[in-house]
């Protein structure tokens, strides 16, 4: 939390990536808040009690405005602090650009990122504990790691997280990450500040590195460069060898 009277609560799960686009976002923008970690799949449940929609980030501020999902939120932050926007004026050619490469990150790169994570906790559910580092968890540290294999492969299922898929994402990786170095070309990404999009998408990236077999993919390239400046520190690590070796190979075009 940051100093100051609480004016907003962040409702998240350790380590996902929406949520950490979020909660950098608030301290870009100095807004005091209070953070709440939920436990993935419990917290479908909750939300939906809370806010009627069952997903995370969701942000409760002070004068009782909720509101739920990560582009929305960085909206709403805009309004309610406009020094430092995230995103361009309208009108400024770099607005839509940037809403561009935003809506990209959420649609594409984050649901692939999501993809990749759970089917890397599902082959090592013992690594799924790292990814809780820092956060306070309803339930003891104890309580949690018994149910990892479970909730690894539920989570696997419900986002579609096949083994053919998986590979696809994997295959694709390479002209993904050629669309964020061509933005970070045109100065799209990587500005003096981050913008909506620099979030969006580098909290993606920076929750794949986390997983050894897909950081080696990664590499040095300026993407995950991008990843790392907006996002130095973040939980978790898959160790190498939790993916197959083979859909490793067929992603560096061996």
């Amino acid at each position: 939390m940051l100093g100051g009277a609480v004016t907003a609560v962040l409702y998240a799960i350790p380590a996902s990536h929406p949520c950490a686009a979020v909660e950098a976002a608030l301290r870009l923008k100095d807004v005091p808040y209070r953070r709440v970690d939920l436990l993935p799949l419990v917290s479908r449940l909750v939300q939906r009690r809370r806010f009627e929609r069952g997903t995370v980030p969701a942000v409760a501020f002070a004068d009782g405005a909720r509101v739920v999902g990560s582009r929305a939120i960085l909206r709403a932050l805009d309004e309610r602090v406009p020094a430092g926007p995230l995103l361009p004026p309208e009108g400024d050619p770099a607005h839509d650009a940037v809403e561009r490469a935003e809506a990209w990150g959420e649609e594409v790169l984050q649901p692939l990122a999501r993809r990749l994570i759970w089917a890397a906790l599902r082959r090592a559910p013992g690594a799924l504990g790292s990814y809780a580092e820092g956060a306070r968890l309803p339930v003891p540290a104890g309580v949690a790691g018994l149910s990892a294999p479970l909730v690894a492969r539920l989570e696997q299922r419900l986002h579609g997280a096949g083994d053919l898929v998986v590979r696809a994402d994997l295959l694709h990786l390479d002209s993904h990450l050629r669309r964020v170095e061509g933005w970070i070309d045109q100065g799209t990404l990587g500005g003096a500040a981050p913008n909506a999009a620099d979030l969006q998408i580098g909290a993606s990236l920076r929750l794949l590195l986390t997983i050894e077999d897909v950081a080696e993919l990664l590499g040095d390239r300026p993407a995950a460069g991008l990843a790392r400046r907006w996002f130095p520190a973040f939980p978790g690590r898959v160790p190498a060898g939790a993916l197959p070796a083979a859909w490793l190979d067929d992603a560096r075009g061996r």
